[in-house]
């Protein structure tokens, strides 16, 4: 093996109040790490002269791989990124993808907080076990964060015996 699974997933995000609110408060992730870092070695990391990102590191059950990294940067000359057309999937768009035991539950937070669906909690039937995933029904939703990085939320139900 060349590499190890991924480690952390980093979102550079324009506020990291809103990201939070998200990652922490509804899909309920734990702030493992709350940082400021500053100077021009941080800022040529990323391409940039010089400057400050406040970092927040998140997981999920303890785990210390499948890390979330929210960096907000405070810097001049930070370029926007194109936006992505709402409602329709774009070629290297990336999405981070999430499993719950209640995606009813995480559905009607989100919709309450107002976010916007790619896809609604949609059903799908997989009748055959593989090596990466067990037959079942799952139900899946992709919403866009507060930065329009996509979220797959992900929930499992076993095939019920006949």
């Amino acid at each position: 093996m060349q590499v190890s699974p991924v480690k952390r997933t980093t979102i550079f995000c324009k506020d990291i109040k809103k990201s939070l609110s998200l990652y922490k408060d509804i899909l309920g992730f734990k702030i493992e790490e709350d940082k400021i870092v500053t100077g021009k070695e941080i800022g040529k990391m990323i391409g940039l002269d010089d400057c400050k990102m406040h970092i927040c590191h998140l997981s999920s059950k303890n785990s210390s791989s499948g890390i979330i990294g929210l960096y907000e940067i405070a810097a001049k000359d930070v370029p926007e990124l194109v936006k992505p057309k709402v409602g329709k999937i774009h070629y290297g768009q990336v999405a981070i993808v999430f499993n719950t035991d209640d995606p009813d539950t995480l559905y009607s937070k989100l919709s309450k907080n107002r976010y916007v669906f790619l896809t609604h909690p949609t059903k799908y039937e997989k009748s055959e076990d593989s090596d990466f995933m067990k037959a079942g029904i799952y139900t899946e939703m992709i919403f866009y964060d507060p930065d329009d990085v996509l979220v797959s939320i992900l929930g499992y139900q076993k095939l019920s015996k006949k």
